[in-house]
């Protein structure tokens, strides 16, 4: 049964440990959307680390300038280089949708571009015992989501699912919670475009906003998200289910 309003995470595994609860009566939307984006923060790197990928090839290949179109650039002159290196760094190439989110994530990072909501949490957390799952509880008003994983006889890529799932929610209730959603300018970008890396360039040249939301929504219509989620396991491992999603639905 959830309680009153908070947030809770709590999970170890391996060397990835964080147990936190912050105490949500009374607070402002846009402080609960610091705490997701915080906690999004803190598990988002393991997302990507469990999931099979070659994180230290991908961060060495993406280096960007500063600025959108820094990564626009990167991208178009790099093309083949990262089919290149897509084909000598996966062992399996079912997980391409990971690599191509982690490679966008990181470009987006480093050319200083918001693509997230701002992850300072406005507000000091309790301590939570790790235990032997993974467990997210949120709750703030009509909003409840509830994931948990049993760490017994669990494996890497189940560890990245639900780290994404719990990832995915707190990417866009933070988006949500925080103001930042402008869906009109995300159809005005992508409207006609399918998906493909050229096309999520164009895009993202397009754009008149600097709004994270817009950025993030733009690249994720484009069929590209340049997050953690359980998306972009679906096709190396059929048993991780995406999550539901209420109002728009991306593409890819």
């Amino acid at each position: 049964m959830v309680g009153g309003d908070e947030i809770i995470f709590s999970g170890s595994y391996k060397d990835f440990s964080l147990g936190v609860r912050f105490e949500l009566a009374g607070k402002k939307p846009e402080e609960v959307a610091h705490v997701l984006a915080y906690i999004s923060s803190e598990i988002e790197p393991y997302a990507f680390r469990f999931s099979g990928i070659d994180m230290k090839r991908i961060d060495d290949f993406a280096k960007p300038g500063k600025g959108i179109s820094s990564v626009c650039d990167f991208l178009e002159k790099n093309s083949t280089e990262w089919n290149k290196l897509l084909k000598e760094s996966l062992s399996d190439m079912l997980l391409r949708a990971a690599a191509e989110s982690y490679l966008f994530n990181r470009l987006l990072a480093k050319a200083d571009v918001n693509f997230k909501a701002p992850a300072e949490p406005l507000m000091k957390s309790e301590k939570e015992d790790t235990g032997d799952q993974i467990a997210f509880i949120g709750k703030y008003g009509s909003w409840i989501s509830i994931k948990k994983l049993s760490l017994e006889k669990v494996e890497d890529y189940e560890i990245s699912g639900i780290l994404g799932g719990i990832n995915f929610s707190a990417v866009n209730k933070a988006f949500e919670f925080a103001g930042l959603k402008d869906d009109e300018a995300v159809s005005a970008a992508t409207k006609g475009k399918r998906k493909s890396m050229g096309n999520a360039v164009m895009a993202l040249r397009e754009l008149e906003s600097d709004n994270p939301y817009v950025i993030c929504k733009v690249l994720e219509e484009s069929g590209y998200r340049p997050y953690a989620s359980p998306h972009m396991l679906m096709n190396a491992h059929p048993d991780i289910k995406p999550p539901k999603v209420r109002g728009r639905k991306p593409k890819g």
